[in-house]
C-alpha cells in the first residue's frame, strides 16, 4: 500500500532555509539535498512506520548525506503521513518537540 503525504505549510519554509544555505556553498548541493529529500518522501510513502520513533506519536527519517531529519506523524485512519518539519540534527531536542506539538495541531 502506498500512503499519502500531507505537509504542514511551514515544512516548505524549513526546506527553503536549508536550500538557501546550501546554494551559498555550492549549487550542486541544492540538487543533492532535493534528491535526498525526495528519497525520504518515497521511503515514507512505502514504509511510514519503518522510521525511528522520535517521541510518540512522532517519527523521523534521517537524511543520509545531510544533517537533517524529516519529522512526521502517521495518521492511520486516512493512510496519511503528515510531514511536520525538516529540522537540522543539531537543534535542541526540546525545541523540536515543541515545534512538532505546535505543528501537529
Amino acid at each position: 500500500m502506498t500512503w499519502r503525504l500531507s505537509f504542514h505549510a511551514d515544512t516548505w519554509d524549513d526546506a527553503n532555509e536549508a536550500l538557501q544555505y546550501y546554494s551559498e556553498i555550492d549549487s550542486g548541493l541544492t540538487t543533492a539535498f532535493l534528491d535526498e529529500l525526495s528519497a525520504a518522501f518515497i521511503f515514507l510513502r512505502q514504509y511510514p512506520e519503518g522510521a525511528t520513533i522520535l517521541r510518540t506519536p512522532y517519527r523521523r527519517v534521517a537524511m543520509r548525506r545531510f544533517p537533517y531529519l524529516v519529522c512526521y506523524r502517521v495518521i492511520r485512519d486516512s493512510s496519511t503521513v503528515r510531514i511536520l518539519a525538516i529540522a537540522h540534527t543539531q537543534r535542541d531536542p526540546r525545541w523540536l518537540r515543541t515545534l512538532l506539538a505546535k505543528r501537529a495541531q
